[in-house]
């Protein structure tokens, strides 16, 4: 297979390629001459988290317009809009393959019970992405597991998927292939975090919830890096994309929302455009694992290796803008660096799947939640904090 084609810089961009330059973005037309390319990548297979709809049904879409017999699995709560989804990927590219897995993951129970299906269906895996996203201006909303439930989807469900595919993805990397994992909610958003309370029992407010969520996605994917070099790890921010989210709010709250992406209408990114920048980050070379091997789609001469989030080439661990450069707070990020806060961050991740692996145990039977408990009223899905 087709998968990969060592990325090499002469001359001038010696330096560039040590070091790393100052990239200050990736225009589209780099993006879409690249993705031009796409058809030497074949049977890629990937994984959408959170993919029926949104960012996550655009980079899926560019899959399959770009690259060779694709299998592409979706994963989502609506099986409505997951088996339409399917319908027109195949109607794209006949030659690929799209499956359709309805789960609703803001447990961890759950997505043990999703990768066990897929690790039966797949033995590698090219690229697990994950978008799947809860928003609620409620306060802290414990699930069984005893997890803030934005908190449970937005980071610790993400985490649980990537540990639980690492060998399938690592599979991918051992035959020469591309092998990612990538997060996208909102990396360049860094903020202090109460490192005594990383998850926010006592200290819970919406402001500390987007940052914490940021802050340990950020270290994990550092964490990640160092502990399985072979893999390329992404936190990334899409930027403000129009999608649908508008329209499952309500009241006051759907109206402000709908007012701001009217002023904004200059600022947005288009869904598509979204897509086409994932499917960049998903194929390109510019973003080599930690061993330094690039793979996939020649990097453009304006996207040579990207620096990671510790500063360096070749770290393995990328913080990426909606425009495909590096991002991140380095002030705040190093701050907290020196403070220990990686490892204490891979530390309280271990202790809270433990947690819910105590509280919610495979085989069990789930208790209802207090708020099915409390009413006999069907309760309401979640809207996706970062649309997916």
């Amino acid at each position: 297979m087709a998968l990969h084609q060592a990325y090499t810089k002469t001359g001038s961009g010696v330096h560039d390629l040590l070091y790393g330059a100052n990239i200050e973005m990736v225009t589209i037309d780099a993006v879409r001459e690249a993705n031009a390319k796409g058809k030497v990548l074949k049977n890629l297979v990937c994984v959408c988290v959170g993919g029926t709809g949104g960012i996550g049904a655009s980079t899926a879409q560019e899959i399959f317009r770009r690259t060779t017999a694709p299998k592409v699995y979706i994963i989502g709560r609506s099986a409505e809009k997951g088996e339409a989804l399917c319908k027109e990927l195949k109607e794209m590219n006949p030659e690929g393959e799209a499956i359709f897995i309805e789960k609703d993951i803001h447990l961890l129970k759950s997505v043990d019970e999703a990768c066990d299906d897929l690790k039966k269906r797949e033995p590698k895996i090219n690229c697990l992405f994950l978008t799947a996203g809860y928003m609620t201006l409620q306060g802290r909303n414990e699930t069984v597991e005893g997890l803030d439930r934005k908190m449970s989807v937005n980071y610790y469900s993400r985490i649980r998927w990537a540990f639980n595919l690492m060998e399938n993805v690592e599979e991918a990397a051992k035959q020469g292939e591309l092998a990612r994992i990538i997060s996208v909610l909102a990396a360049g958003s860094e903020g202090d975090v109460r490192m005594d309370d990383l998850e926010l029992k006592h200290n819970f407010t919406l402001h500390a919830c987007l940052a914490h969520c940021v802050m340990m996605t950020d270290f994990m994917v550092e964490q990640l890096a160092e502990r399985h070099p072979t893999v390329s790890f992404f936190h990334s921010y899409p930027g403000t994309v129009k999608t649908g989210i508008a329209n499952q709010l309500t009241g006051p709250v759907r109206l402000a929302v709908k007012v701001l992406y009217a002023v904004m209408t200059p600022w947005i990114l288009n869904v598509r455009e979204s897509g086409e920048r994932h499917f960049f980050q998903i194929t390109n070379q510019c973003y080599p694992s930690r061993s330094g091997h690039a793979v996939g789609i020649p990097a453009p001469d304006e996207a040579i290796p990207m620096k990671g989030s510790n500063g360096e080439v070749y770290s393995g661990a990328y913080l990426l803008d909606w425009d495909c450069k590096s991002a991140g707070d380095t002030k705040v990020l190093t701050k907290y660096r020196e403070l220990g806060l990686p490892k204490k961050v891979w530390d309280h991740t271990m202790a809270m799947f433990e947690q819910a692996e105590r509280r919610n145990p495979r085989g069990g039977k789930r208790r209802a939640s207090p708020d099915a408990e409390n009413s006999n009223k069907r309760v309401q899905d979640p809207i996706g904090w970062r649309p997916g």
